[in-house]
């Protein structure tokens, strides 16, 4: 196996116990010396996915046309979405849904996928294609159409007869895709599909099933998709990795990027009772390692999560297991997990589902009933649920800090509590950080409050923070906001609107807690407390100007001068920064 680097520290320690004790240690997961492969507009390395060249976080949800027969209704699910905070959409296609007979295809009114991805494209999302031939989805056959059981030949194999079957619905549904590829299609089509899935959870790898694969990987080339392919890996087997993994006992395959799954943090109970799942896992730079580490079975491609648990689908016989799942998938599971996911080096996740909708007619597989809700943050009904919220909070810090996109792991922190555990990530362009913060574990549920001790891009601090309960906080520093330099601070970020006239950034923490955020000046600023109790304090020698609040309804602070330019700061509690939503430059509520 070949050297991989983590930058110029091989052994970073981003999680420390008080001032002695190492908790854990990254691990040699990521080739960060690997170039860049690029695919037209779309190229990637070991630390995240680049459109026209700039990294990009990938904040993916998932819906089903198929489970929503109404192109009317597309729109208003796609709306939400991008009002939640997701730059991108993944779809499965079914096979069955638009093949009642062999040769046969239909793809006008309620399964008019051209319209679909136009729709995508209009409202500001990516697109994530996922056409099979086998998508599961909980789908009868797995979307496969009713005609193909006729055939006696084995599916999903290098049967001729069933690639005959096969290669009859990847040329109708490539024929579309190929038109709205971020890329184009050399005939004047353009549109946003940035990636392309072949097959799905495929775990089954011997000659015959490689020949398969292969064929699909060509198939696709030969009909026009020019985006990174990748396949769907079932549960973090190092199955279907591109040829460039060095891992020991990963399984090869034509695919240039690796992807994988993975639903953890628990079920409810039969009575419709949430549990306490276990911690969030590390499926990336914090992880073990090797083939079934979860990103680290390709260290030259970016940690990707097909499908990371947004809900689950309910069962014949429940009480009525979606508005619990909404609630065990819910808020802090997504501050927790996906947290742990992101501080992990998994720049690419696509939440499964963003929406469920209903399995009409007879698309429901066995296992599940008609309704689909999935618990997700978009009901089935298409009413927004809390947790839509947190993750448009979420969001914001993403679009806020681009820096986040394609960090490494930074040096170890200092604790004071043996309760608590911090991931510290850097960008190696900027040096701007991320403190990932939870409980060790991170399913804990104590109430703490301590002290962090870091070295960051402007000093050596010593950070007082809080944790309650199930939770994490995403916090950054060493970041340039509206032309304003935060030195570190314990509210999350979730707007900054560096264009509007007066620029504004918006920071929320949770209803009560103590914050604290330092801004850095070259002079005294003016502080003007507009609204809300806030202190402030300015370190002459340092340049650092000191605010501590309690989060409690909305604070509004004005600051000018000190040789940087006017600046609205809005502290809020969480539920009333969730209260704002972003519209271009503007923020409403």
């Amino acid at each position: 196996m070949r050297a991989l680097l983590l930058a110029a520290a091989v052994a970073a320690a981003p999680l420390v116990q008080a001032s002695t004790a190492v908790a854990q240690t990254a691990q040699a997961t990521a080739d960060f010396t690997a170039p860049a492969q690029t695919f037209g507009r779309v190229s990637y390395d070991a630390r995240s996915l680049m459109i026209d060249g700039k990294r990009l976080v990938i904040w993916s949800s998932e819906m089903h046309p198929f489970r929503l027969p109404s192109p009317e209704l597309w729109r208003d699910v796609l709306q939400k979405m991008k009002a939640s905070g997701f730059n991108t959409v993944a779809f499965y296609f079914d096979w069955g849904y638009h093949s009642p007979k062999q040769g046969v295809y239909d793809f006008t009114g309620i399964r008019d996928l051209d319209l679909l991805l136009k729709m995508s494209e209009e409202e500001g999302l990516y697109v994530i294609v996922r056409p099979g031939p086998y998508a599961n989805a909980e789908l009868t056959r797995g979307g496969f159409p009713g005609w193909l059981v006729n055939q006696r030949a084995p599916s999903r194999t290098d049967s001729p007869e069933y690639l005959a079957a096969a290669d009859e619905w990847m040329t109708q549904i490539n024929g579309i895709i190929a038109r709205h590829q971020i890329n184009g299609d050399g005939k004047g089509n353009q549109g946003s599909v940035i990636l392309y899935q072949i097959e799905n959870e495929l775990a089954l790898t011997t000659p015959a099933h490689r020949r398969y694969m292969d064929h699909l990987y060509a198939k696709a080339r030969a009909d026009g998709i020019n985006v990174p392919i990748f396949h769907n890996d079932q549960g973090r087997n190092g199955y279907w990795a591109p040829e460039t993994s060095p891992v020991d006992k990963v399984v090869h395959g034509p695919v240039d990027l690796y992807a994988f799954d993975g639903y953890p943090g628990g079920t409810c109970t039969v009575g419709g009772q949430v549990t306490r799942g276990a911690a969030a896992p590390d499926w990336g730079f914090y992880g073990p390692g090797g083939a079934k580490g979860g990103a680290s079975a390709s260290p030259s491609t970016p940690g990707f999560m097909a499908e990371i648990g947004g809900g689950w689908f309910d069962y014949w016989g429940s009480n009525g297991g979606y508005e619990c799942n909404a609630r065990q998938r819910g808020e802090r599971f997504q501050r927790v997990f996906y947290g742990v996911n992101l501080a992990n080096g998994i720049t690419l996740q696509s939440i499964y589902v963003g929406f469920g909708g209903t399995s009409w007619g007879w698309l429901a597989a066995p296992v599940v009933f008609t309704s689909y809700d999935y618990g997700a943050a978009i009901s089935e009904a298409r009413e927004i649920r809390p947790k839509a919220e947190e993750m448009k909070q979420l969001a914001g810090l993403l679009e806020s800090v681009p820096d986040l996109a394609g960090m490494i792991p930074a040096g170890p922190v200092e604790i004071s509590s043996p309760n608590i555990q911090v991931y510290h990530n850097r960008s190696p362009e900027t040096d701007a950080r991320f403190l990932l913060v939870t409980h060790k574990p991170s399913n804990g549920q104590t109430n703490d409050d301590f002290t962090v001790t870091a070295s960051l891009p402007d000093g050596r601090y010593v950070v007082p923070m809080t944790l309650n309960g199930f939770d994490a906080k995403w916090l950054v520093a060493g970041v340039d906001l509206a032309g304003q330099r935060l030195v570190y601070s314990t509210s999350e970020v979730q707007a900054v609107l560096p264009s509007a006239r007066q620029p504004v950034v918006l920071m929320y923490g949770r209803k009560d807690e103590p914050g604290q955020t330092v801004l850095r000046f070259d002079s005294a600023p003016t502080v003007t407390v507009l609204e809300g109790q806030v202190r402030s304090a300015f370190d002459a020698a340092a340049g650092d100007l000191k605010l501590d609040y309690a989060h409690q309804g909305l604070a509004r602070v004005k600051i000018s001068g000190g040789g940087r330019p006017d600046l609205l700061l809005l502290i809020g509690e969480e539920k009333e920064a969730a209260r704002f939503w972003r519209q271009g430059d503007v923020l409403v509520r």
